[in-house]
C-alpha cells in the first residue's frame, strides 16, 4: 500500500520467516464475530505504573511471562465507539523457557470476563484472580517448542483506574464517539490478555479491529487491509513485523479521516506518514503535521535510518493531552513542533530501544526531550531554542532532592515527573554531548541503536554509559553517580576582575547536596570591544583561580553562554563591589533591610540565580539608601541585589529562607 523506504532489515526478515514456518497451514481470515463460539464474555504524562506489578493490589509483583517468550500475537476485537463495553479474542503463539511447562500465564485486568480458553482445538480450564489469567494446559510443553493457545474475552474495559481504554461520548466540535488505548506503563492488561512487563519484547503481530462502518481503526505496522464482514461493519487489520513492547500496542477508533505526507530522503527512498485525524480538524492539521518531515529528515542524518522503515510513520488524533509514542503510529492530543518531535524521537529511544526497567524511564523521555531540543536548535530560531533550554533546565532545577533514577516506580507522579525523568534526563544527556562533542555522541549513540544485544530490545544506563564511554575514550562513572543516581546541582560563584590585559578570575561550587564537588567543564565568555573571547575550564577541584590573556577591555562576562551544563551562577566584576553595601538579616525571612552610605544609587533591583527580574524600583535622592524590602511571595533560596547609579553598580547576595 505504501512505497516505504529501504529493505526489509535483517531482524525484521528473519521474524517474518520465523512467522511465516508456524503459520503454515493456519488460515488467517478477518475477524467476524459471527464465528466467535462464546458463552460470556483499560503522556505526555497520563496515569501509568510498574511493569511486572500485577494482582489487585499494586505493590504485588508478578511472574507472569517469566517462563515463557511471546512469539507472536493475533488480537481480534469488536469495538464500538457508541458503547463501553468490547470483546474480542487474542492468539498467541509462545515458547517456554523451562522443562516443566504446564500453565501459561497472562496480565488481564478482573473488571473483563473469559469466555473461553481454547488450546489445541479444545477448551482448557483456567482461573482469573487478582488481575491473572492462569490456563492449565493439561500436559508438558518441551522447552523451545513453538505453541499457541487462544483466550476469548469481552467486558468494559473503560471501568479502570489507569485510564488505558478511555471513550468520549463526543469532541467540541462534533457528537462523533472514540475510544483510544494507552497503556503505558501498566494498562496494557486492561484491554487484552498479555504479558506486559519490560522483559520481552512480541516479535510480530496482527490485530484486526472490527468497528461500524462510518469509523477507522488506528493501530501500529503496515494497514494490510479493510474488509467488510457485514453490512454494517469493517474489519482492519494492521500487520506489525518488527518487535513491539507490549504497552506500545494500540488502536483508536472514531470517524477518522486520512491523509498521508511523504519523507523524501536524499538518497531517493520515501517514508509515508500516515495521519488520521478528526474531520472537523483536518483544515487546520494539514500545515503543522508536515513539521514531521524536517524532524525525520534531521533525526536520520544524526542517529540513522527511522527503525520501521518498511512500515510506515503516523499520528492518530485523540483527546489526552500531550501525546503516546505507540509504535509506527504516535497518539496526539496537539499538534505542536515540540511534541511531533518528542514522539518522533521516542521511534528511536523508547520503541527500537525501550528501558528494561521504569527505574531508567530517562532512556526514554529523557532522550525525547533531549531530541526536541535539538530538533529546536537545528531547525527554528536561537531565540525559541534558547527559551526552551532555559525552561527545560529551570524545571529539571526544581527537584533538588530526587534523582533522575526511580526508586519507587509505582509512583505514577514521580515515575513521569517532568522535572526529573524528562527535564533533568534531557540535561544529563547535553552535558554529555558537551563533553564529547558532535561527531563522537552520536557515533555513540548510533552504536547504542544498533548493538546486536539491544537491537529492537531492551536497555538499562549501564549499556547507554558503555558505548559513551567506548567511543569517548572517557570514564563516565563519576558522572552517573553524581547526576543520574546522586541529587541536586552544582552554583558557580565566578569573580573576575581586569587588569591591563591580563583578566583574574576565580570559580567556587557551592551545591544543594551531599555531592560536594559535581565535576562538569564549563565555559566563560568575556565581552568586550566588539569582541568576544571564550575559554573552557575543567577543574578538577573547588575555588580554582586562573589568569585569563584578555587584550581588549572587557564590558561584561557570561558564564555558559550556550547553556550547557545543568547549574545555578552568579558572577561578579570585583571592581563592581562596594563595601558600604549592607543586608540584614542575611538569611532573611519576609523582609530585608538595604543600608548603603552612597548617595549616588538611583535604583534597585533583585534577582534570581537564572538572571530573572523579580523587583525593580527607582530609589529617592537621599544622602544615603535605607530601604526595607518585602520578601513575601519569595520562594526559598538564593537571591542577589543590585544598586545602580549613574557611573557605579553594586551587586550583594541574600538568602530567602
Amino acid at each position: 500500500m505504501y512505497h516505504l523506504r529501504g529493505k526489509l532489515k535483517y531482524l525484521a526478515l528473519f521474524m517474518a520467516l520465523r512467522l511465516l514456518i508456524f503459520l503454515v497451514g493456519m488460515i488467517v481470515v478477518p475477524f467476524g464475530y459471527a464465528q466467535i463460539e462464546a458463552t460470556e464474555f483499560k503522556s505526555i504524562s497520563n496515569l501509568r505504573f510498574e511493569g511486572n506489578t500485577s494482582g489487585s493490589k499494586l505493590g504485588k509483583k508478578s511472574n507472569v511471562g517469566n517462563d515463557y517468550d511471546v512469539v507472536y500475537h493475533k488480537l481480534s476485537l469488536y469495538i464500538d465507539p457508541r458503547q463501553r463495553p468490547m470483546h474480542g479474542s487474542v492468539l498467541t503463539y509462545f515458547k517456554p523457557f523451562t522443562s516443566s511447562f504446564s500453565e501459561v500465564r497472562f496480565d488481564l485486568t478482573d473488571s473483563l470476563q473469559v469466555d473461553s480458553v481454547i488450546y489445541h482445538g479444545a477448551k482448557r480450564t483456567y482461573t482469573h484472580l487478582e488481575n491473572e489469567l492462569r490456563i492449565d494446559l493439561g500436559s508438558v510443553v518441551n522447552q523451545g517448542q513453538l505453541d499457541s493457545i487462544t483466550v476469548y474475552y469481552s467486558g468494559d474495559p473503560t471501568n479502570n483506574p489507569q485510564r488505558s481504554y478511555e471513550r468520549e461520548s463526543g469532541r467540541a466540535m462534533s457528537s462523533s464517539p472514540l475510544i483510544w488505548t494507552l497503556s503505558q506503563p501498566y494498562g496494557a492488561r486492561d484491554w487484552w490478555p498479555c504479558k506486559q512487563g519490560l522483559t520481552d519484547k512480541i516479535d510480530s503481530l496482527d490485530m484486526y479491529v472490527t468497528v461500524p462502518k462510518g469509523n477507522k481503526a488506528a493501530g501500529i505496522g503496515s494497514l494490510e487491509s479493510v474488509t467488510e464482514p457485514t453490512d454494517s461493519q469493517l474489519t482492519y487489520h494492521w500487520k506489525h513485523r518488527y518487535p513491539v513492547a507490549t504497552y506500545l500496542v494500540a488502536t483508536a477508533v472514531t470517524d477518522y479521516v486520512e491523509f498521508t505526507d511523504w519523507v523524501r530522503f536524499s538518497d531517493g527512498d520515501s517514508l509515508a506518514i500516515l495521519n488520521y485525524v478528526f474531520p472537523e480538524s483536518r483544515p487546520f492539521m494539514e500545515e503543522p503535521v508536515k513539521q514531521t518531515i524536517p524532524i525525520m529528515k534531521l533525526f536520520d542524518s544524526l542517529i540513522g535510518e527511522y527503525p520501521f522503515s518498511d512500515e510506515k510513520y503516523g499520528h492518530a488524533e485523540f483527546l489526552r493531552g500531550g501525546g503516546m509514542e505507540h509504535q509506527t503510529m504516535s497518539f496526539m492530543g496537539s499538534w505542536s513542533f515540540g511534541l511531533i518531535a518528542h514522539e518522533l524521537a521516542h521511534q528511536w529511544f523508547g520503541d527500537q530501544i525501550t528501558c528494561n526497567t521504569w527505574s531508567d524511564l530517562w532512556l526514554n523521555e529523557g532522550f525525547a526531550t533531549y531530541f526536541t531540543l535539538v530538533a529546536r536548535e537545528a531547525l527554528q530560531d536561537e531565540a525559541t531554542w534558547r527559551s526552551v533550554q532555559l525552561a527545560s533546565q529551570e524545571r529539571a532545577l526544581r527537584e533538588p532532592t530526587e534523582s533522575v533514577f526511580v526508586i519507587d516506580t509505582i509512583d505514577r507522579e514521580r515515575l513521569f515527573s517532568s522535572h526529573l525523568t524528562y527535564n533533568k534526563g534531557a540535561q544529563l544527556l547535553r552535558m554529555l554531548h558537551w563533553q564529547m562533542g558532535d561527531s563522537l555522541f552520536y557515533l555513540a549513540l548510533r552504536n547504542y541503536l544498533n548493538d546486536p544485544d539491544l537491537y529492537y530490545g531492551f536497555a538499562g544506563t549501564a549499556d547507554l554509559q558503555h558505548h559513551l564511554e567506548a567511543v569517548s575514550g572517557k570514564d563516565f562513572s563519576t558522572f552517573f553517580d553524581q547526576w543520574f543516581y546522586g541529587v541536586g546541582n552544582p552554583h558557580y560563584i565566578v569573580n573576575w576582575e581586569q587588569r591591563g590585559s591580563q583578566t583574574e578570575v576565580s570559580l567556587r561550587q557551592t551545591t544543594n547536596s551531599s555531592t560536594n564537588f559535581f565535576r562538569m567543564p564549563v565555559e566563560l565568555a568575556f565581552v568586550g570591544s566588539n569582541q568576544t573571547s571564550t575559554i573552557t575550564i575543567d577543574a578538577s577541584q573547588n575555588d580554582t583561580s586562573f589568569i585569563v590573556h584578555t587584550p581588549f577591555a572587557i564590558d561584561s562576562m557570561s558564564f555558559d553562554p550556550q547553556l550547557w551544563v545543568l547549574a545555578t551562577h552568579e558572577v561578579h566584576n570585583r571592581s563592581d563591589y562596594s563595601s558600604d553595601v549592607i543586608l540584614y538579616p542575611n538569611p532573611a525571612g519576609n523582609q530585608i533591610t538595604v543600608s548603603a552610605l552612597r548617595s549616588n544609587y538611583t535604583s534597585y533591583r533583585i534577582y534570581d540565580v537564572l538572571g530573572r527580574t523579580l523587583v525593580h524600583l527607582d530609589l529617592p535622592a537621599s544622602d544615603g539608601v535605607f530601604v526595607d524590602i518585602n520578601l513575601d511571595g519569595f520562594m526559598n533560596g538564593l537571591y542577589f541585589l543590585e544598586l545602580r547609579g549613574k557611573d557605579t553598580k553594586s551587586v550583594s547576595r541574600f538568602v530567602k529562607k
